[in-house]
């Protein structure tokens, strides 16, 4: 095909979906009822020949056993005796002749008066002068019938001549087309009901189908498909039977899906999903946050509702990892504000009393007062320097210091800890358990009105783990909050309590690094968090041990 003939194609006018079913419904019912006209005509047909042979014969055979027939061969004039007897058989039965010849084939009965006395044509009696009976089709004075012959014999057997009964197939014809009229006449109520169903269809899949074109079909599943493969997020989407119905390219990535998996049930596919709660209840989980294969991500997931109706239901959930690292940036650059303001603050205040020392005229004061103001500040940085590794942490602990420091809390790292190197994928996680833990603290002892608040922060590897522990000297933990402390949103700042909402963040990024979290009171309330050392640290590094009680 030319490119004049795929242009002259195109320009083509569409045939609705409408039209389509109702030509092709309207083209199967004027070929079925013209099939079925003919069948039925032609079965008839048959069925009217076969019936007939079988009348005739039944006729020609009672007229063969009648005594008068019989006796009427031995009348001076059989064809007077006869005759009448033949046109009453012929009348009684509606057969079209009753001729009774005899063993010289001259008729003494016909149809036709004039007929009597010629001899029978057709050429197909001989054989009933043999003593034979049959059916037979052949073209005689009246035309082409299906006739009966049967041999007339005495009562010593002896043959005297035949009866030929006769139906001629115009008379058949004439019936066969009057019930050929019957049947077109069904046919055309058929054909009419047909192309009333045709439309009522049409229109019917029209409406289902929101009155939309097979080629604006197939364009919308086409774009559909296009959009859900270029989204971000990862779908899944379950019918009622919670088989998958869909799953876009994200959503297999994050899973880690790489077989063909629609239709199967989802359970099979994704062990632990609530997809198939969601839709047994109703009740969508909006913006959850979970580990999904050692990434967080946050679901979303819907039921899938037509005319108040579940039908099946949908999540989408996209990986939190790079927004997470940004958000964390931010959160750090927060923390150097928050450290900033805070130095700014002390400093001032230092200032201030150098300044006032050195008016009064107490120089060596002035001198004593900033030698050990620098001194406790250097402890603080060498400690930072030589026992945190990572920038991104000992920026974070000197932030919590500084914070710390001005709502009257001493902040301290233990001396015996160390913070190697860690890997680069571990380091925003590390940055929301110990920012969270130390935060958590410092509201938690903020509000209490005495001196000596303290926080203590320890990081060290013991057994082949790496564990985190913060601890403070505060009022502990409120009974009541105690079983609610990683729920998503709650938080215990209210009352009294010291963990907030920051500890499902902190189970979330445990859970990930492969550790888990515990949670003891001592005088205040102790976090340890054990995780992986391999997920946090390089082998090299995990190799050496730094035991709790000597680190």
């Amino acid at each position: 095909m030319t490119r004049n003939d795929w242009r002259n194609r195109a320009r083509l006018p569409r045939i609705s979906l409408s039209q389509r079913i109702f030509l092709v419904v309207l083209a199967v019912a004027v070929v079925f009822a013209i099939f079925e006209t003919a069948f039925v005509q032609h079965f008839f047909r048959n069925y009217i020949v076969e019936k007939s042979s079988t009348k005739v014969m039944a006729i020609a055979q009672r007229v063969s056993h009648d005594q008068d027939v019989i006796a009427g061969f031995g009348a001076s004039d059989p064809a007077a005796v006869i005759q009448p007897i033949a046109e009453q058989y012929r009348i009684i039965s509606e057969t079209s002749y009753v001729v009774v010849f005899n063993m010289d084939s001259v008729r003494y009965s016909h149809p036709v008066a004039d007929r009597l006395g010629q001899r029978f044509v057709g050429g197909d009696e001989r054989a009933s002068l043999e003593g034979e009976t049959y059916i037979s089709k052949a073209v005689g004075t009246l035309g082409l019938s299906i006739r009966a012959f049967v041999p007339v014999l005495d009562e010593s057997g002896h043959q005297l001549g035949v009866v030929s009964v006769g139906l001629l197939l115009q008379d058949l014809d004439r019936e066969t087309r009057r019930i050929g009229v019957v049947l077109l006449s069904v046919a055309a109520v058929s054909l009419g009901v047909g192309l009333i169903g045709a439309l009522l269809l049409s229109r019917n899949i029209k409406k289902i189908i929101f009155g939309l074109e097979p080629h604006e079909i197939a364009t919308l599943l086409e774009e559909r498909n296009v959009i859900i493969s270029s989204i971000k997020e990862g779908i899944v989407a379950i019918d009622r039977d919670e088989r998958i119905i869909l799953i876009n390219d994200n959503a297999r990535r994050l899973l880690d899906i790489n077989d063909q998996v629609e239709g199967r049930l989802v359970t099979e596919v994704i062990p632990g999903t609530r997809l198939p709660e969601v839709m047994r209840t109703g009740i969508p989980h909006i913006d959850e946050e979970q580990v999904l294969n050692r990434t967080v991500i946050i679901v979303n997931r819907i039921p899938l509702k037509s005319r108040s109706e579940t039908i099946g239901a949908v999540a989408t959930f996209r990986d939190l990892s790079e927004i997470r690292a940004l958000a964390e940036e931010l959160t750090e650059v927060r923390q150097y504000t928050d450290a900033l303001r805070a130095q700014h603050h002390e400093y001032l205040n230092k200032l201030h009393v150098v300044s006032g020392l050195l008016q009064l005229g107490k120089h060596d004061d002035a001198v004593r007062f900033i030698v050990k103001t620098v001194s406790v500040q250097q402890k603080v940085f060498d400690i930072l320097r030589t026992r945190v590794r990572e920038p991104d942490i000992a920026a974070l602990l000197l932030a919590k210091i500084n914070e710390a420091q001005e709502a009257n809390i001493e902040l301290e790292l233990s001396e015996r800890s160390l913070l190697p190197t860690l890997k680069t994928e571990a380091v925003p996680s590390l940055v929301t358990i110990i920012g969270n833990l130390v935060q958590n603290a410092i509201e938690a002892l903020q509000p209490l009105g005495r001196s000596g608040k303290r926080i203590l922060v320890e990081c060290f590897i013991a057994g082949g783990r790496f564990i985190v522990r913060v601890e403070d000297n505060g009022d502990g933990l409120d009974p009541q909050v105690r079983g609610h402390l990683f729920e998503r949103g709650f938080t215990s700042k209210s009352a009294g309590g010291n963990m907030g909402i920051g500890l499902s963040l902190v189970q979330m990024h445990t859970t990930m690094l492969g550790g888990m979290i515990d949670v003891s009171e001592d005088h205040g309330v102790v976090v340890t968090v054990t995780l992986d050392c391999s997920m946090v640290l390089g082998t090299q590094e995990c190799g050496s041990e730094y035991p709790e009680e000597t680190a």
